[in-house]
């Protein structure tokens, strides 16, 4: 094929195509009726010798051809996209734009309601979503610019991910007030002996903890007796102060679930490596003005509840 023959617009099809398979979904982001973006589908099969697109079950999927091409297509339309816009500014004020972010919810109950209050004053047109993604579908989920930010315990994504450090954590124990065994501390073998409550959400350093704990305890052929696991933060500060169970979890959490229920907060009685809590970001949006201003602002809303 000959460039100069291929409208480069159909591209921008293309792309959209790659992302929703679904005509009317291309449609709607690149602001065309059904009609017209069958026709630009049509054209661009034409263009490439190849139905690049088959209808199925599942929506429209793409060929071997259209996977072979994707990567190389959206490389180059991101480097034009940055050429046209490199001098825009983002004005917050003024904008309409969406922003997509991935937060524990133990991070959007501690940060997310004083981060709306800033976002509404300075922003009032922006959107916020606030995501729950597994961690290999939140970094493809950037890496397709479907989400502009992960915020958590997350280890490093990559070589095409930007990171920063927010804050280090260290884990701690939490149980009731009135536990029957537990006092202000613990030893080892209390720990060990000890029910347990294991909070696993979907994109977290939590989910590495048993793992954590095993490489203290290796050679000795034990491990902790978890007899509750749970993905949700809402609800744990009752279960632990109407139970004899352990919660492990980072300080923060471990003083905001204090604060609703009579809980004690105790001493990990073992050593782990402390806790990185960072924001990654997927280089394809490290340059855009927006993306950039968002990441401030929660860093900003972030070190100021430190």
């Amino acid at each position: 094929m000959n460039l100069n023959q291929l409208d480069l617009n159909l591209l921008l099809i293309f792309d959209a195509m790659m992302r929703t398979r679904s005509v009317t979904q291309t449609g709607e982001r690149v602001g065309l009726s059904q009609s017209a973006t069958s026709n630009s589908l049509q054209r661009l099969r034409q263009a490439f010798g190849d139905p690049l697109f088959v209808r199925t079950p599942a929506g429209m999927q793409p060929t071997a051809l259209a996977l072979d091409m994707e990567a190389d297509i959206r490389a180059a339309l991101d480097r034009l996209r940055f050429a046209v816009e490199r001098d825009r500014q983002f004005d917050p004020a003024a904008s309409r734009r969406t922003f997509r972010l991935l937060l524990s919810d133990i991070a959007q109950h501690s940060h997310l309601p004083t981060f709306v209050a800033m976002m509404r004053a300075q922003a009032p047109g922006v959107d916020l979503i606030s995501l729950s993604l597994p961690l290999r579908e939140a970094r493809q989920a950037m890496a397709d610019g479907e989400l502009d930010l992960a915020v958590g315990f997350l280890p490093d994504l990559g070589a095409d991910f930007h990171r920063q450090a927010l804050f280090t954590e260290r884990w701690v124990c939490l149980v009731s007030a009135r536990h029957p065994f537990i006092g202000t501390s613990m030893t080892r073998d209390q720990y060990l002996d000890a029910p347990h409550l294991s909070y696993r959400p979907s994109a977290s350093i939590h989910a590495s903890l048993d793992a954590l704990l095993e490489s203290q305890f290796s050679g000795q052929g034990v491990r902790r007796r978890v007899v509750l696991s749970v993905p949700y933060f809402s609800g744990l500060a009752a279960t632990i102060a109407q139970s004899d169970l352990v919660l492990t979890v980072p300080h923060g959490p471990a003083l905001s679930l204090s604060r609703q229920q009579e809980l004690r907060i105790v001493p990990l009685p073992v050593e782990l490596p402390p806790i990185d809590l960072n924001m990654q970001w997927h280089d394809r949006m490290h340059r855009d003005p927006g993306n950039a201003w968002f990441r401030q602002m929660f860093a900003a809303n972030y070190c100021a509840g430190c």
